[in-house]
């Protein structure tokens, strides 16, 4: 009986022991939680891309009450390392334009059609890097007739600079059996391209490049696709014609290629799932 008393004891003790353990040691790895230490804040850019400096009025969203004054040289990039949303107003033709940013993404300050500073989403916020373009995909009734106007064929190597979502490369791949490759700065768009190239079951056929189109090797297109804006264009245009053979073809939307004018095989007017118009220009080196 004795024993069996001193067993049970022995037993509780081990029971105590380890309840004592478990609230001993759970508050030291509860406090180590709390002290780790938090994420990196997230970043928001914007980009000058016109040709005066613009005065930004810019607040954390309902947290600040007196917004901060920051003046954004043209041509440059600022910062502002936040994980909130921000309040951002600027001058524009004697108005104020307001715009509330989402964290962590990247805006440029461009000229509208209408030669007026408007601000786009879709900048990539490098300061080694040209930015080409806001990230605007092609309606798809254009991306087709572009690839019509380039006279696609499954030896064809097509090149999309700024290929976004990467519907370009994937139709061309998927439509037309050729291979392609997507050229984008934007990691995320990237990312984005090869996953819906594997979901359409045309990988094997497509390689995605997240590079800085103007410092990429273009020797092995033999059609190359755009979808960009006039500087760009022309920034572009040397490039080009340093790089690419004789005989390839070079198609662009809604932007002509400056100095290409002799070398321009037709223009159309497509209309889009949007409702205006867009202009394809085909071009052959």
């Amino acid at each position: 009986m004795k024993e069996r008393r001193l067993d049970l004891i022995i037993l509780i003790g081990l029971v105590v022991l380890a309840i004592a353990g478990v609230v001993v040691f759970r508050p030291s790895r509860l406090a180590d939680e709390a002290i780790a230490p938090l994420p990196p804040a997230g970043e928001t850019t914007f980009r000058n891309l016109t040709r005066v400096d613009l005065a930004l009025t810019v607040r954390l969203n309902l947290s600040q009450e007196t917004p901060e004054n920051r003046l954004l040289r043209a041509n440059a990039l600022d910062k502002i390392r936040t994980d909130h949303a921000l309040e951002v107003t600027y001058p524009r033709d004697g108005a104020t334009v307001f715009f509330i940013t989402t964290p962590g993404h990247h805006y440029s300050f461009r000229y509208d059609e209408e030669d007026r500073v408007q601000v786009y989403p879709g900048s990539h916020g490098r300061e080694d890097a040209a930015d080409l373009a806001p990230y605007v995909p092609t309606p798809m009734p254009v991306v087709e007739r572009m690839l019509e106007l380039a006279s696609l064929s499954p030896d064809d190597v097509l090149y999309d600079l700024g290929s976004g979502d990467g519907r370009i490369v994937i139709t061309a791949a998927r439509k037309f059996g050729c291979r392609a490759v997507g050229i984008d700065i934007d990691p995320d768009m990237v990312r984005m391209g090869r996953l819906t190239a594997r979901r359409e079951g045309v990988a094997s056929r497509i390689r995605f490049i997240c590079a800085d189109v103007t410092k990429s090797d273009l020797r092995k297109a033999t059609v190359v696709t755009m979808y960009l804006l006039p500087e760009s264009n022309e920034l572009l245009a040397p490039i080009l014609e340093k790089q690419l053979r004789p005989g390839a073809r070079v198609v662009t939307h809604d932007y002509s290629m400056p100095g290409w004018e002799d070398r321009l095989l037709r223009w159309e007017r497509v209309p889009g799932e949007d409702g205006p118009e867009h202009t394809v220009y085909a071009y052959r080196k």
